[in-house]
């Protein structure tokens, strides 16, 4: 049986216009920064890093949670990792690599591409990006810690990652199998609950047309048990599911 936990590091206000493809509102919302423990028989298994205290000041995230201190709350210590699931390469999930020094980090081969060409090129996509994190791929590839992948593949028993697209051109999600119950770690195919119940994608997408392709699959995939998909970066999370600690939340 697995345990899936939910872990904040902080928060940042920003506008509706920014997440929702298309509203014309300005109204302010927040959006909560995520990263995820999924402790099973193997031991631990991080869905992405986030980042440390140093870019989340340069970028004006609040109430910032260490990282260390919120794995701990669920008895992890950071250097027992030894699997990252890594959903995709924006800086708020792969900028705090190094917090992960014993760790192999599971990327799609066309996330590392389109960071390798286009999305290292174009500041419309590198915005979103820890450009110095990005590079540290490299090194990390030839030291043997990154594990490439292709396609949908099985991360071990009861746990399923299918790749999806659209925010990114490798976003993957995870799928926890938990007794009769699927708990679905979507990561950014939707920020907010209601980018998924509104087939509104956010801003911040490379190709439209996968990222409304996703969450089709998104909802297929958690047709059982549509409480346990969980989006990207919706405070609501915190809300709905047990705390543990400050910033920690059990979902399973």
């Amino acid at each position: 049986m697995y345990q899936v936990y939910a872990l904040c590091c902080g928060e940042k206000d920003t506008t509706r216009s920014q997440f929702l493809y298309r509203d014309g509102s300005n109204d302010v919302c927040t959006i909560a920064f995520y990263f995820w423990l999924v402790i099973g028989p193997e031991g631990p298994i991080v869905v992405d890093c986030a980042f440390g205290a140093d870019e989340a000041r340069r970028r004006g995230v609040r109430d910032y949670r260490d990282r260390t201190a919120l794995l701990g709350a669920c008895g992890v210590k950071p250097d027992e990792v030894k699997r990252v699931f890594m959903t995709h390469l924006h800086y708020d999930h792969w900028s705090g690599h190094d917090l992960f020094p014993n760790a192999t980090f599971s990327i799609q081969r066309r996330e590392i591409d389109f960071w390798r060409n286009d999305g290292g090129r174009f500041a419309l996509f590198n915005s979103s990006a820890d450009m110095t994190a990005l590079a540290a791929v490299e090194h990390l590839t030839s030291a043997g810690r990154i594990h490439v992948v292709d396609g949908d593949w099985s991360v071990g028993a009861g746990l399923d990652a299918h790749l999806l697209g659209g925010h990114t051109p490798g976003l993957q999600t995870l799928s926890v199998s938990a007794g009769q119950d699927r708990v679905l770690i979507a990561s950014d195919t939707f920020h907010f609950y209601e980018n998924l119940s509104a087939r509104k994608p956010v801003q911040v997408t490379v190709n439209m047309q996968q990222a409304l392709q996703a969450m089709e699959r998104i909802a297929d995939l958690s047709h059982d048990n549509p409480d346990l998909a969980l989006p990207g970066h919706d405070p609501l999370v915190m809300q709905r599911f047990a705390g543990v600690a400050p910033g920690v939340a059990r979902v399973y």
